[in-house]
């Protein structure tokens, strides 16, 4: 009995048991690859949707159509472009775009809104935010 286990360890050498070892390692680290692309991909996915849902909708043959075209080309958010649609709906102004010809205009619309909506805090700095960004800035580039 002694006589076949000595046998036994003759005919296994060392580099045999290490390539098994090699082995093993390189599955593993291919599994731990997984942990971290599947991450990667669901937080890509989820930017991705996100963006999709913020873009405006498509607007064709509407009013709204040229104001949100105007919003884009003055480079506005999306909450600042809801905040246009519905003073442009509270103050029934038949085409919003309006709004952009020049501060009267943009004051009038949320001076006849103002009638239908409560402005809160965050409001007034949009609306503050719009003013500069329509506005001001405007005339600033212009002199």
């Amino acid at each position: 009995m002694f006589f076949s286990i000595q046998q036994l360890l003759a005919e296994t050498s060392v580099s045999d048991l290490s390539m098994a070892y090699k082995e093993k390692i390189e599955t593993e680290s291919v599994h731990g690859l997984w942990f971290l692309l599947i991450p990667v991909v669901v937080v890509g996915i989820a930017m991705l949707c996100y963006k999709i849902a913020d873009r405006a909708p498509m607007a064709v043959n509407t009013p709204t159509l040229i104001l949100h075209e105007l919003c884009r080309a003055h480079g506005l958010n999306a909450s600042c472009r809801r905040l246009l649609e519905r003073i442009a709906d509270e103050a029934q102004l038949e085409q919003p775009a309006t709004m952009f010809l020049g501060p009267q205009h943009f004051e009038s619309a949320v001076a006849k809104a103002e009638k239908n909506i409560k402005y809160d805090q965050r409001h007034q700095t949009m609306l503050g935010m719009l003013r500069r960004t329509l506005f001001v800035d405007q005339h600033a580039s212009l002199s």
